[in-house]
């Protein structure tokens, strides 16, 4: 049969390149898979994700403008056509690839696969994220296959709204000043909901993952690329500003440096003020490496990184999966720091072919071009082998089976595990199964995703009992949990409290709640078991200080102790408890209840 190749689909517009911007897409991708290896490493690194927004807000408003100016209009559907051509080929590839690799390494990794599939091809997981109460921060087990993929997410709900937004802002208003202070105010906004929708000491994923809250990165760029486009600068314009602009891309590459080694993902000053500081020396680099002149996009723009922030895309695709799927149960990618770092080189290996072989030929030639030009060179090939379709028939195989694969990991992936994920959810389910009975004597408990885990043998053990736990909540959250609950009704005759599994906070903090509670409590402080975690022996060691300090009223309930011989009990990251855990739990905290009742 003969081919006929299809019509050439449009070509890009035009815009001058700036090899500094694959250097800073280098460096971003670098911190983010860093942070996702270990986070001691580089305890920001999360943060090269908003050098992405900006980057990607700045790069897509240019491109609009310099259509606008060369064409007088804006073609949306050419627009949103080079987006598919550029991120969709990649996407497909990486989601089949690691979907059927953890069919046959680790199936139980797919509990949830169809909805991370579902989300991430609909470009809405970000809110998937947000409706499942996933948590970004939390390093207790493997990675998720699939959780960063709430940025493409993000970013595609940005390419499909801006364009029009955009439109609408060059058909209405005449200046750019008026442009620029309605971009302004729309930043503002989603830094007010960043600011108002995040609590102190709770698992900030929500206000991290919301296209309402992190979506202010983006339009600091958008609003760069509206005062200074790439294009917008006469020579010798650039060349009076390059001395400049080179010293503000300097600070702000010195500011991501600080915040990439210093910042914290529990860190209230972050919300939204850390981020809105990485936004601005985002956009003080992006500004210095856009321009052809002065040092500083020179230097970004040397060879290797160019190489790196080219293939950046394809990196921070595979590294995730790579990681998840390279990291036993029961343990994170800091903990297999030989298996984690071969993965990161695998997903720098994998990207460069997908860049290669796949990114590179979609984006210019387009899907269609692209699709005949594979046909005709497999026809090619089978020819002049002289094995017919044989050559042909192989790949596309080999493609079907692939689907088949992964369909079945995805339809056979066991529903209800042993991941920490499974046990959480299963507590969740107990928390949200009626309201706690009202009950003369009650118990008060308030906790992490550990007590979590625990709440049905906790209801069982203490009928009657309010749990008010949280997924990722901080010790340091604990007096102002315990005034809201106040505010909200009587505490019971006993308080139970179960954090610091995530590591911030001390005996300061437990001294402000067992005040809060007041002494007419019997209050029961649970240790920790994170055996992994630097701060384990820290927060037990001011459970005990704390207790020991008010000894009359304060018992300590010891689960690290009581479940270090029980491992097995746990779930696969190695700190939450499962139902047998749970009992364990339950009795712990018993006995330290029964200990205070007998001396009072």
């Amino acid at each position: 049969m003969r081919l006929t190749p299809p019509r050439p689909e449009a070509p890009p517009p035009r815009r001058p390149y700036a090899p500094g911007l694959d250097g800073l897409r280098a460096l971003a991708v670098t911190a983010v898979v860093l942070y996702h290896v270990n986070p001691a490493w580089l305890p920001g690194g999360f943060l090269g994700v908003d050098v992405f927004f900006v980057l990607s807000g700045y790069l897509i408003t240019d491109l609009l403008l310099a259509e606008h100016r060369r064409c007088g209009r804006i073609d949306l559907r050419d627009f949103w056509a080079r987006r598919a051509r550029r991120l969709l080929p990649a996407l497909a590839l990486v989601l089949l690839t690691a979907t059927c690799a953890a069919t046959v390494l680790r199936p139980h990794r797919l509990a949830t696969a169809a909805g991370d599939l579902l989300s991430a091809a609909t470009f809405t997981n970000n809110w998937w994220q947000i409706g499942t109460d996933a948590s970004y921060f939390a390093h207790f087990g493997p990675p998720p296959l699939f959780q960063h993929l709430w940025t493409l997410s993000l970013e595609e709900q940005f390419y499909l709204l801006w364009p029009l937004a955009l439109i609408t802002l060059l058909r209405v208003l005449r200046r750019k000043g008026a442009r620029v202070t309605l971009v302004a105010a729309a930043t503002l906004a989603s830094v007010t909901a960043m600011t108002l929708l995040y609590e102190p000491g709770t698992d900030a994923s929500r206000v991290y993952f919301g296209t309402d809250t992190h979506t202010f990165p983006l339009l600091i760029g958008a609003a760069l690329a509206l005062l200074r486009p790439a294009a917008g600068l006469l020579p010798d314009k650039l060349l009076s500003l390059a001395r400049p602009l080179d010293l503000a891309g300097v600070a702000g590459l010195v500011v991501l440096a600080a915040l990439a080694f210093t910042a914290s993902q529990s860190a209230d000053a972050l919300y939204p003020g850390g981020f809105l500081l990485a936004a601005f020396a985002s956009a003080a680099a992006v500004l210095a490496a856009v321009q052809p002149f002065g040092l500083l996009g020179p230097a970004l723009g040397a060879p290797w990184l160019r190489w790196l922030g080219k293939r950046s895309y394809g990196i921070y695709l595979w590294h995730l999966p790579a990681l998840a799927l390279a990291t036993p149960d029961g343990r994170t990618p800091a903990d297999v720091p030989l298996n984690t770092l071969a993965a990161a080189a695998a997903a720098v290996g994998l990207a460069a072919l997908s860049y290669r072989l796949v990114e590179e030929p979609v984006r210019r030639h387009g899907f269609r071009t692209t699709a005949y030009r594979l046909r005709r060179a497999l026809a090619t090939g089978a020819t002049a082998r002289r094995n017919g379709p044989v050559w042909t028939r192989a790949v596309a195989g080999a493609a079907a089976a692939a689907v088949v694969v992964a369909g079945c990991g995805v339809a056979t992936a066991p529903k209800d595990g042993n991941s920490a994920a499974d046990q959480v959810t299963a507590g969740q389910r107990a928390l949200e199964d009626g309201a706690p009975a009202a009950a003369a004597g009650k118990v008060t408990a308030i906790g992490d995703s550990v007590m979590v885990a625990a709440a049905p043998a906790l209801k069982q053990k203490f009928p009657g009992i309010d749990i008010d736990a949280q997924v990722s909540r901080q010790l340091s959250a604990a007096a102002k949990e315990i005034d809201t609950i106040k505010q909200k009704g009587p505490l019971g005759d006993a308080v139970v409290i179960g954090l610091g599994t995530n590591g911030v906070g001390g005996a300061k903090d437990l001294q402000s709640a067992v005040d809060a509670i007041g002494s007419d409590k019997r209050i029961v402080l649970v240790t920790v078991h994170a055996p992994r975690q630097g701060w384990q022996d820290k927060v037990n060691q001011a459970v005990k200080d704390v207790a020991a300090k008010n000894s009359s009223h304060v018992a300590v309930a010891d689960w690290d102790k009581a479940i270090s011989g029980h491992t097995d009990l746990l779930a696969d990251d190695g700190i939450h408890p499962g139902p047998g855990g749970g009992k364990i739990y339950a009795d712990t905290v018993a006995e330290a209840l029964a200990k205070l009742k007998g001396s009072r």
